[in-house]
């Protein structure tokens, strides 16, 4: 007995036990999703190359050196607030036209963040 004939033959349980689970995932019809989701890992590991992860440490070390600059209270506190903003935002954003933006201005959070915009935007004028 060769050494092939051997595995099969200690563990022809197992091979049996597989053979089974894997005749059932056909005959569900899982066994194509299964193989679907297969393809997909490896669709992302090809697209996270290289290139990807350096320029994701290009990006994190931006970052970095941006937050320095902003150590007050109010900046921090912005970025918090955005970031709270962007993870709550459930849908995507449809197109939006000039009536689309008056209409939103009677809504008074909407109000309050064009205020916020603005007074950044005037302060950022002041500095260009």
């Amino acid at each position: 007995m060769n050494e092939i004939e051997k595995k099969i033959e200690k563990n022809k349980d197992a091979i049996i036990s597989a053979i089974d689970k894997l005749v059932w995932l056909e005959k569900s019809g899982n066994l194509d999703a299964i193989i679907g989701f297969a393809s997909l890992i490896k669709i992302l590991q090809d697209f996270i190359s290289d290139a990807v992860v350096e320029k994701s440490s290009e990006v994190l070390t931006n970052l970095g050196l941006l937050s320095a600059k902003f150590t007050n209270d109010k900046a921090m506190m912005l970025f918090n607030t955005i970031g709270d903003a962007i993870c709550r935002c459930e849908k995507e954003p449809e197109p939006a036209g000039v009536l689309d933006v008056l209409k939103a201005m009677r809504d008074p959070d909407v109000k309050k963040a064009m205020g916020m915009l603005l007074n950044i935007l005037k302060e950022l004028g002041k500095n260009i």
